[in-house]
Formats: C-alpha cells, structure tokens, sequence
C-alpha cells in the first residue's frame, strides 16, 4: 500500500512538473511584453499630441488657403495628349 501510494505521489508530481514550469516561462515572457506594449502605448500618445500641437499652429497660421486649390482650367488639355505620328514610312 506504501508503494502504491508513493508510486502515485510520484506519477503525480512527474505529470505535474512540466506544467509548473509552462507556468514559470510564461509569467516571464510576459514581463518584456508588457514593457513593449507600455512603449508603443507612450509612442502612440506622444504621436497624438504632436499632431494636435501641428494642428494648433497651422489653426492659428495657416500655410496654405484652400481657396484657390481648383487650378483645374488652369492646365491645357491639349499639353497633356500624346500624339500618335502614324506609321514610319
């Protein structure tokens, strides 16, 4: 009965071994995860905020006036065409 018992005890413990140290590798590769994430988060934040300061500025001076943006009758239409010189002779 001793040896059977003992016998369990043992099984149990080899079965359980590998998952307890799954367990330890993973608690541990989570930690530089974390810190990468936390740097993208800050990245991403710090991103923001410099588009939103460019925006306050170019708010207060604009450096281009979208009024006069249409420069559609301002080109050609015959500058742009290639023309087809025929067949060589």
């Amino acid at each position: 009965m001793t040896t059977r018992l003992l016998a369990g005890i043992l099984g149990a413990g080899l079965l359980l071994a590998p998952l307890g140290i799954a367990a330890d590798k993973d608690s541990n590769s989570k930690k530089p995860m974390d810190d990468d994430m936390r740097r993208a988060i800050a990245f991403e934040h710090y991103k923001d905020l410099a588009a939103a300061r460019q925006a306050r500025k170019e708010a207060k001076h604009p450096s281009v006036t979208y009024s006069n943006a249409d420069r559609s009758g301002d080109r050609d239409q015959d500058a742009n065409r290639v023309k087809d010189p025929g067949p060589k002779k």
